[in-house]
């Protein structure tokens, strides 16, 4: 009789261990779980996306592929905005498609997003105020004054009147300008309480020649609290190192402390998002999109760094590592915008530098111009502080699909997660059941 009790007592422990370590092994798979995010740019999917129909089929198609989360742009450079704003001009006509006004793009997008499992962010384009090609936005139409000035080798210049630019910076060193961009934040935060988040895209200077206007010379002024004696020599001097070459900024003795003053009022700004995010809904993401080219992004004013970081370059002065807002962020979208997907293809001679046309971003062949770089040094330089997911850019992998496929594999190896951008371009290239069948292999 003893003998079969402990017969029975040990089956049942070697049941409740069997349970436990088949639960163990699912909770750890579900842990493992990777976000796939699929960007829907504004422009280029507006004629796709204009009835609730067509949208309602894309979000399904989304969801049946294995996406978890769309980010879809409300705000695009422009500053047109795609929902009912009772402070920025909204966009009901564009590439001849009208949209009704009862067409509530966002509201549409969260409902189906509901039905199908997939959860919705809003991104906003949050320095932009008007684009080149469309003449539209508020740099042409109501304030001209919040124009970003560029330093150029011939002269400081509004930005409207530099021919190569496209989208329209404005100022971030204005409070006015942070003042309404924090305004259309908390809208959409108020007005779609079921967003699952917020992400913040061109949150950032124009580049290197942005912003000697007046407004920044008082403010970096104020915070040296003495004059900059020669402006804007002090900061940097354009100079030819051959007569063929174009004009590079050579520094100037204040060139580190302006490095410095930039970083830390976009800083600053993200302080300020994430709180007027978090004051109305304390449970909605705050997101950012920024290139992972870090030794260069110090160009466009931005230290998406942690705050543990300490950048070993020649522009970071010894106190450039306050200025990082990782810890600020509940996830950093890194742009690995490469076709290069492993460090050792950029020693092969066909690397497509042509395809390097982002801001701040260099024509080198250093170790970070790859995919496989790009994760590497982003996760590097975040330090844990956030979670990361790695970004494609599809257009640059247009008629190499095996090359997409690898790059999808690579970013999903090394961080927790990924975003495409766009939509547009796994529609025009047919590529759903290649990201289907490779999603498969990390869900």
């Amino acid at each position: 009789m003893i003998s079969r009790i402990q017969f029975s007592f040990s089956k049942i422990v070697a049941y409740f261990l069997l349970l436990f370590t088949f639960l163990t092994f699912s909770v750890a798979c579900r842990a493992q779980t990777k976000r796939l995010f699929l960007w829907v740019d504004a422009s280029a999917n507006w004629v796709q996306l204009s009835d609730s129909l067509a949208l309602e089929a894309m979000v399904q198609k989304t969801s049946e592929v294995g996406f978890t989360d769309l980010v879809i742009d409300v705000k695009p450079n422009f500053g047109y905005v795609l929902y009912p704003s009772k402070i920025a001009p909204r966009l009901l006509k564009w590439k001849g498609v009208q949209r009704s006004a009862d067409y509530d793009y966002l509201a549409h997008m969260i409902q189906a997003g509901t039905r199908h499992g997939l959860k919705i962010h809003a991104a906003l384009n949050i320095f932009s105020e008007g684009s080149r090609p469309s003449g539209l936005g508020l740099v042409y139409e109501s304030h001209p004054e919040w124009q970003t000035i560029l330093y150029q080798p011939d002269g400081l210049k509004p930005i409207s009147q530099v021919d190569d630019k496209q989208s329209m910076f404005v100022n971030p060193a204005r409070e006015d300008v942070q003042k309404y961009e924090l305004s259309l934040i908390a809208e959409i935060v108020r007005n779609y309480p079921k967003l699952t988040g917020i992400i913040l895209d061109r949150a950032r200077f124009d580049g290197i020649s942005s912003d000697f206007s007046q407004e920044s010379r008082q403010a970096f002024e104020g915070f040296l609290n003495k004059k900059a004696a020669h402006w804007p020599n002090d900061i940097f001097s354009w100079q030819k190192q051959t007569s063929e070459a174009d004009p590079t900024p050579s520094p100037g003795p204040l060139f580190k402390k302006w490095i410095f003053w930039r970083a830390k009022l976009i800083h600053d700004f993200f302080v300020k998002a994430r709180n007027a995010v978090k004051a109305i809904n304390p449970q909605l993401e705050f997101g950012d999109y920024a290139g992972s080219w870090y030794p260069t992004y110090y160009e466009v004013g931005v230290n998406w760094a942690s705050k543990n970081y300490q950048p070993p370059f020649w522009w970071a002065d010894s106190n450039y590592y306050s200025t990082g807002y990782a810890e600020l962020l509940d996830f950093f979208m890194s742009g690995c915008y490469y076709f290069e997907v492993t460090i050792d293809e950029l020693k092969l001679p066909e690397v497509r530098l042509d395809l390097h046309q982002e801001a701040a971003m260099k024509k080198g062949k250093q170790f970070w111009y790859s995919v496989e770089g790009a994760c590497d040094i982003t996760n590097q330089v975040i330090q844990d502080a956030t979670t990361v997911y790695g970004s494609l850019f599809v257009q640059q992998y247009k008629g190499h699909p095996l090359q997409f496929k690898r790059a999808v594999e690579m970013a999903l190896n090394k961080t927790d997660g990924l975003m495409l951008f766009d939509l547009i371009y796994i529609a025009e290239y047919d590529w759903w059941d290649l990201l289907q069948k490779t999603f498969t292999r990390f869900n």
